[in-house]
């Protein structure tokens, strides 16, 4: 078998078997890395591990928290003064990993600015 055979033929195996093929990203918004913003909600303070404009990912501090149920609370930005208000919706929890994802609903104005505005700079960079 020669090197250049094997992986076509890997793919057209995988193509084969129904469902065996990599789920396409099915995200909207580019993710982006930690310690940019940070969340306060239930009384807690949560470093998010990674954010989009359309939601965020964090460290599970309320393993009791069903997934569906919408939370509030406020967003800081690092370099930007302020705190802003956000409602997000737990979308999926992580056991092995204790994360879970929130989407934000209905964000405001400004916060969607904010948001833009913070990755366009991690764009820059």
């Amino acid at each position: 078998m020669s090197p250049q055979w094997l992986p076509s033929k890997k793919l057209s195996l995988v193509a084969a078997v129904p469902g065996c093929l990599p789920k396409p990203d099915r995200r909207i918004h580019r993710r982006r890395g930690p310690d940019e913003i940070s969340l306060t909600f239930l009384g807690v303070d949560h470093p998010v591990l990674n954010w989009s404009q359309g939601g965020v990912l964090i460290t599970d501090r309320h393993p009791d928290l069903a997934v569906g149920v919408t939370v509030s609370g406020v967003l800081s930005i690092r370099g930007q003064g302020g705190w802003f208000r956000f409602s997000a919706k737990l979308l999926r929890r992580d056991m092995q990993a204790r994360e879970i994802a929130f989407f934000f609903v209905e964000p405001s104005p400004a916060l969607c600015v904010a948001l833009s505005r913070l990755s366009e700079q991690n764009l820059a960079r």
